[in-house]
């Protein structure tokens, strides 16, 4: 019986998966910061993922920068497609654009016409405050 018993456990310990998977080698990279704040990267690894991005600092105001920053990256998916990503992230944020995120509903009709009249009529908006 002990023994049966040991041999379900040492099946089970040898089918449980790996908790470390093997690493992805990269197979080219290169990283560049210049003095003004300004970088670009990239990298691709074996697997078939891509990584670009490039940024530079960019003036939001009389004593406000902030950083500007546009990029990609591409990946092969369970199903064996590549799905590619590029975005922008700057003040008005993070912005990416793929064809396989999702997007919202199409806005209705009558919303759609409510908002065309209120922007015909500012008029009406500024009797309904005072």
């Amino acid at each position: 019986m002990k023994l049966i018993i040991a041999s379900c456990l040492l099946c089970a310990a040898l089918a449980a998966p790996q908790l470390r998977p093997e690493p992805v080698p990269i197979i080219s990279q290169s990283n560049i910061v210049n003095e003004d704040g300004s970088f670009q990267n990239s990298y691709e690894s074996a697997d078939g993922t891509r990584v670009d991005s490039q940024g530079a600092l960019k003036s939001l105001g009389p004593q406000e920068d902030g950083q500007v920053i546009q990029g990609s990256y591409s990946f092969v998916g369970t199903d064996g497609a590549v799905y590619q990503l590029t975005y922008t992230a700057d003040e008005n944020g993070f912005q990416p654009q793929a064809n396989y995120l999702p997007t919202p509903p199409p806005i209705p009709e009558k919303i759609l016409e409510a908002l065309a009249y209120n922007a015909a009529h500012p008029e009406e908006d500024n009797l309904k405050r005072k």
